[in-house]
């Protein structure tokens, strides 16, 4: 909390930005929901199609990305440096890019790939986004260097090496010529890229606690490490290699997700967790354990011919964002200001409503999977599951909103 008459802080400000794109990407994700259930209420020009960026892109680079970049601003200790009030500065230029994508994409601007649909000016302003916060960062590390010991100037420095091609990778990605191996049976990922996905997961996992102070040091065993150099290079063969899930390799490099619910449980129970935490750890380890299990299960043949394209799908891609994402997210928001996200109350309400919509969407894209025809006439059954997933997103909408009333008054 900042002191009374001044500013708010760089991570003060990502954090009350970041549980805003929360609410708004709900609000756009409920009005979503009512379209299925009342087609008739699109409004014009402005049909489903065209809200679905402004749910999807807030979802990731708002709520997402920006307990990132609050992590980001406490590592390099911008608000204790001589460029304090480019923190903030730094949040608002990265909000005002992706409400002016919004606006862009709401009027069918978008280069049509799925999380990146920068294109044009939306993705120019993106850009000067992440180069302003690069330039935020840097400073701070160059004013706070002399205070650190030499291995962690180093290791922020590395740091910011890497932070300095994000903004090519993401022009490089968001281009129509460019697309990342897929599998030919299905047209979605790799096994391998989604093994890839989840390795960063584990990185962040990783380093929360220990860059965050926590006491502890962790149940990391050595062969923890060894575990994700191996994984690594599985990772680089078997999406060198390409094929499908009626491959092994491919098979094999999603298997390797399995051991690391346990690591992970295990690393994390060598830590005193701070009370602000606690609300929000088991549900991160939950839906963590839920998520790795599901994504196998559904890989394997047989299984994925039966949901792909289904509201099966749709159930895996909730049970990642708004699921674990959003708990995890929580937490980081949580450790770093040492203020819970929510109350136990809301929190439970949360995740009670995630699991009932997960539940629900995912009978119906299994019995959709049995028969497409029933998601096309308007069934009784159909009805009844669009209507709980509406019912469960106005709930989730109603406890993001109180997070950030909540965050409000503590500001």
């Amino acid at each position: 909390m900042h002191a009374p008459g001044t500013s708010p802080t760089g991570v003060e400000t990502a954090t009350r930005h970041a549980l805003g794109w929360l609410v708004f990407g709900n609000s756009v994700g409920l009005f979503l929901a009512i379209l299925l259930v009342e087609p008739q209420w699109q409004l014009g020009e402005l049909s489903y199609g065209r809200w679905v960026p402004l749910h999807l892109n807030s979802q990731l680079y708002g709520w997402t990305a920006l307990p990132l970049v609050a992590w980001l601003l406490q590592l390099y200790e911008v608000d204790s440096s001589r460029f304090r009030g480019w923190g903030p500065a730094a949040v608002w230029a990265w909000t005002a890019a992706l409400g002016f994508a919004c606006l862009l994409w709401l009027k069918g601007e978008s280069s049509g790939k799925i999380f990146l649909d920068w294109r044009g000016g939306s993705l120019q302003a993106f850009v000067v986004a992440l180069v302003i916060l690069w330039a935020v960062l840097f400073a701070s590390w160059w004013d706070r260097a002399s205070e650190w010991s030499r291995m962690r100037v180093r290791v922020a420095l590395a740091g910011l090496v890497v932070l300095a091609m994000v903004p090519l990778m993401m022009v490089m990605a968001s281009s129509p010529k460019t697309y990342p191996p897929v599998d030919p049976t299905t047209g979605g990922p790799l096994g391998s890229s989604l093994m890839g996905s989840t390795l960063l997961v584990v990185v962040l996992m990783l380093m929360l606690p220990r860059t965050a102070g926590i006491k502890g040091r962790g149940a990391a065993i050595s062969g923890t490490w060894w575990f994700f150099g191996f994984a690594l290079v599985v990772f680089g063969l078997a999406e060198a290699k390409g094929g499908g899930h009626y491959d092994w390799w491919q098979i094999g490099a999603m298997l390797i997700e399995l051991p690391w619910i346990g690591l992970i449980i295990y690393d994390w129970a060598g830590f005193e967790w701070p009370e602000c935490a606690r609300v929000w750890r088991k549900p991160v380890l939950f839906w963590w354990t839920l998520l790795s299990l599901t994504a196998v299960g559904m890989y394997f043949p047989g299984i994925l011919d039966h949901i792909k394209f289904t509201q099966g799908l749709v159930a895996h891609s909730h049970l990642a964002m708004a699921a674990f994402t959003t708990s995890f997210c929580a937490m980081i928001l949580s450790v770093i200001t040492g203020r819970s996200v929510g109350s136990p109350r809301t929190v439970g309400g949360w995740n009670l409503a995630v699991f009932i919509m997960l539940m629900t969407l995912a009978t119906m894209g299994w019995r959709e999977g049995q028969n497409a025809e029933w998601m096309i006439v308007p069934t009784t059954w159909r009805q009844a599951g669009m209507f709980i997933r509406a019912v469960c997103g106005a709930s989730m909408l109603a406890a993001s909103a109180s997070w950030l009333i909540k965050q409000r008054k503590n500001s």
